[in-house]
């Protein structure tokens, strides 16, 4: 792990601000301990449930749950944030683990514990992680331990209690922001709110809680659309993300609707963009372009348009393997019963664009199982991320 700095200053403030910036430039095990800092100085001066740490629970949270992420990928697969060279040194790294862990996976299996192996971060969200009551806080077992076969406890639970973490402060910052919205907070606590529910969602996926990513994403979603433009980015971050814990629940049909939804607001943008009067006076410019003074808006359809075909791509294998189940079970179906005129008449409308099930036998649906109702590699979960926080950039 990095050497975190040295901190100087003892300003609540100040270290918020610090935490900040190092959570911009992706260094979360730095950001995580100033961060905590704020939160602890935050709590003893205003109480646990005080409103003025509600935002540091919410930057300390997306810290810890950046840093489990980082830490997951210790163990698999290229660390989030690194450049090319060092990403392809810890694959060949990653590759030498999953080799290692696959013998382990192994010896487990033998002793019947193969299961629990697998799913350490099913097994331990499901008592004291997302999707807990706000009590279960509070339970004497130490959330995010688990155990092999022996009773003696796994080499690397730092990345679950992290994500376990991550979620109790987020949690404590919806149960702030909550209350703050209801007694009249406005629309920048609403959008704080936002914010943390796309957090949790977030935190729900590592957990692999897809279910419960969908429901706070939606909330989040819900609160956006009340607060921006139809075509403002962080909407189609958060269509996105919602395609994309659809798409790991096999919710084929939800995650082709969240897709596109990206898709169309980001081409709406760009025409935006595209029309000199309206980028002009558009609000998402003036805040880009007062933050960052190297913001342009050329660079912004740029940007853009290197989105689109990622996330038409998905739409396409979403559609794809849609189409590719409804043939097989289509087939199934004609072997035992003879045919099933009603599946085959469903199969010819599925992909879209008058095409049929005959085009698709000819044409090999591509193969998304690798990331169907399973964990998800490190590099996987930082191309979703990263594909997700560049629409909202």
């Amino acid at each position: 792990m990095a050497e975190v700095a040295e901190v100087t200053t003892s300003s609540p403030t100040e270290l918020l601000a610090t935490g900040r910036r190092n959570l911009a430039v992706r260094d979360y095990s730095a950001a995580a301990e100033v961060l905590s800092l704020a939160c602890e100085q935050l709590a003893q001066e205003h109480g646990e449930h005080g409103d003025q740490c509600a935002e540091a629970y919410l930057w300390y949270g997306k810290a810890l749950l950046g840093l489990s992420r980082e830490e997951s990928g210790v163990l698999g697969d290229a660390v989030p944030g690194t450049n090319a060279e060092e990403g392809e040194n810890e694959e060949q790294e990653g590759d030498n683990d999953e080799e290692e862990q696959n013998v382990e996976e192994a010896k487990s299996e033998e002793n019947g514990q193969a299961d629990a192996e697998k799913n350490k971060v099913e097994s331990t969200t499901k008592d004291d992680g997302p999707g807990s009551s706000s009590a279960d806080a509070g339970s004497s077992e130490e959330p995010g331990t688990t155990t092999n076969g022996d009773g003696e406890e796994d080499e690397n639970p730092e990345s679950e209690d992290n994500l376990q973490l991550a979620w109790e402060m987020l949690e404590l910052s919806r149960i702030i922001l909550d209350k703050r919205v209801t007694n009249g907070g406005g629309d920048a606590a609403r959008a704080l709110l936002a914010d943390v529910h796309l957090a949790l969602g977030e935190v729900a996926l590592e957990s692999e809680t897809y279910d419960k990513a969908v429901v706070d994403m939606q909330n989040c979603l819900d609160l956006q659309k009340e607060l921006y433009g139809t075509d403002d980015r962080r909407i189609a971050e958060t269509h996105y993300q919602i395609g994309l814990a659809n798409y790991l629940a096999s919710n084929f049909e939800e995650a082709i609707t969240h897709f596109k939804n990206a898709a169309n607001i980001l081409e709406s943008r760009i025409k935006t963009l595209e029309n000199p009067a309206a980028a002009t006076e558009d609000v998402t410019v003036k805040k880009y372009s007062s933050a960052d003074p190297h913001y342009t808006i050329e660079g912004e359809i740029k940007e853009l348009k290197e989105l689109l075909p990622q996330i038409q791509e998905k739409i396409q294998d979403m559609m794809d393997y849609k189409a590719e189940t409804i043939k097989r079970v289509r087939e199934a179906l004609g072997a035992s019963n003879g045919d099933a005129p009603s599946l085959a008449s469903s199969s010819s409308h599925t992909n879209g664009a008058g095409s049929s099930s005959s085009s698709s036998a000819a044409k090999p649906a591509a193969d998304i199982s690798h990331l169907i109702k399973r964990k998800r590699k490190s590099s996987e979960t930082d191309a979703d991320s990263s594909a997700a926080k560049r629409i909202n950039t």
